[in-house]
Order: C-alpha cells, then structure tokens, then sequence
C-alpha cells in the first residue's frame, strides 16, 4: 500500500470561476472551505470580507456578479445586502462602507483575480500533498518553471513565518 496521494484529478478543476449551482461550483466552494484560512489569505480583501461573513458561496456570486466594476454601496444594511445579492451582518457592512471610497462605492475585484489567487492556494496544497510536479503544473495549466517558482515563494514564506515566530 502507498502513502502516495490519488490521481491529480480529486483537485478541483481550474479553468476559471464556475458557474453558481454547477458541480465545479461546489466542488470550488468545498475546496475553499477545507482550506479556509489560505483561501481567506489569498484573496483580495472584499473578497476575503464577504467570504469570512457569508461563504465563500457568497462571495464567488458576488463575484460573478460585480466583478471587476466599482459597485455603490447603499448607507442601508438591507438595500446594501440587495444590491450586492447577499446576506450582510451589520458588521461586514459597516466594514465595507468603512473602506469604501467618497462617492459610496467599492471595487469589487475581479473574477480573474480571485480564479488566480485560488488557484495558487490549489497549487501549493497539491504540492504539500505529495502530486507529482509534472501533474500539477499540467493540471493547474502553469509551466514547469512557474510551478518551481511558487513552490519556492511559499517555502520563503513559510521560513519567514517561522522566523518570525517567537521561540
């Protein structure tokens, strides 16, 4: 019996943000989940906002919806909560409000920049799993050479996590 991990194709897929409702939509959102603090780290802060207030279910509709447009946020929770297309709490949406610039509106990041940032958390938990190199970077549609690349930015990372540590 191998300790190897299963074939690269039990990582969900990434070819860009799936459709709400879809399989590869939920299977995107359950990968989020089981790896939540990278994901809420990777992401651009709305994102990130939305995500750890709502779901990440949330967030990607909000996403698709808004992405890569300045969105006006309205000074009420529930008009606020419609425009988006989302559930806020009274606390998320003062935080968004808070940051949002002085005509009332917010940039909602795009769907590109958020399918990126995921799929580099999906990149380092393949690599941390064991995949072989040439499957993940097949896979995940990056060369060689980039997945080398963030392999090295992420154990740098990590190093200076762990210098930063106290003892």
């Amino acid at each position: 019996m191998s300790d190897a991990p299963g074939p690269i194709t039990a990582l969900p897929g990434f070819a860009g943000l799936p459709p709400a409702g879809s399989p590869e939509f939920d299977a995107l959102v359950a990968f989020c989940d089981r790896h939540r603090n990278d994901a809420l780290t990777a992401l651009p802060w709305v994102g990130a906002q939305i995500a750890d207030a709502c779901g990440f279910a949330a967030m990607l509709q909000v996403i698709q919806r808004h992405g890569g447009r300045r969105v006006y946020l309205p000074r009420g929770l529930q008009a606020c909560s419609a425009r988006l297309g989302v559930e806020l709490d009274a606390a998320t949406h003062r935080h968004l409000l808070d940051r949002a610039g002085a005509a009332g509106t917010l940039e909602i990041p795009s769907g590109w920049g958020v399918f990126v940032a995921l799929r580099r958390v999906a990149i380092r938990a393949a690599v941390r799993a064991g995949f072989d190199p040439n499957d993940i970077a097949l896979a995940f549609g990056v060369t060689p050479r980039h997945l080398r690349r963030d392999v090295a930015d992420a154990r740098a990372d990590t190093d200076t996590d762990a210098d930063a540590t106290p003892n």
